[in-house]
């Protein structure tokens, strides 16, 4: 016996709508339900936000072009504009700023130097599992000598609380 098959003249098939097709309650094959159609327009969840935030762009440069005052910031705004300024306050009390920029950029090229280099070994085959068997067994031995018996804890957090002072003090 031969298969029907179903077939639909070109009219019939331009007719179908947009409105008509429905989604399928639950995927075929995989028994999970289906997700929801995208609305027109609405490619993501964020993009409301982007044209809120777009539209208040535009309003600014607007107003600045009439010679006007900006609109208000939001209080997300006002936040860190708060903190931009008691960033600029702080950099004006420093006095050696060279020192500081200098110390800053040093900082900068030696977290990414370093970061560089943990990558590097990452990459090397035994040394990752290596180096955390290593870690794991630092740590229990450390555990071991400074946390387990009570004297020994004692010890170990009167000496930090000397270094704290230390820092603290000088």
């Amino acid at each position: 016996m031969a298969p029907t098959v179903a077939t639909t003249t070109p009219a019939a098939a331009a007719a179908t709508t947009a409105a008509e097709v429905k989604p399928a309650k639950r995927s075929v094959g995989l028994g999970l339900p289906a997700l929801p159609p995208l609305l027109p327009g609405l490619a993501s969840h964020g993009q409301p936000r982007v044209a809120s935030f777009c539209k208040r762009l535009a309003r600014n440069v607007v107003a600045m072009a009439a010679g006007e005052a900006p609109a208000a910031p939001l209080a997300a705004n006002a936040e860190i504009t708060e903190f931009i300024n008691a960033l600029k306050q702080e950099w004006d009390r420093i006095e050696d700023k060279y020192a500081v920029t200098t110390l800053a950029v040093a900082a900068s090229l030696g977290m990414w130097s370093a970061g560089g280099v943990v990558s590097a070994i990452d990459r090397l085959p035994i040394v990752p599992g290596l180096m955390e068997a290593v870690g794991i067994g630092y740590s229990g031995w450390f555990a071991y000598r400074n946390l387990l018996f009570k004297p020994d804890r004692e010890a170990f957090f009167a000496k930090v609380r000397e270094v704290y002072e230390d820092i603290i003090s000088g």
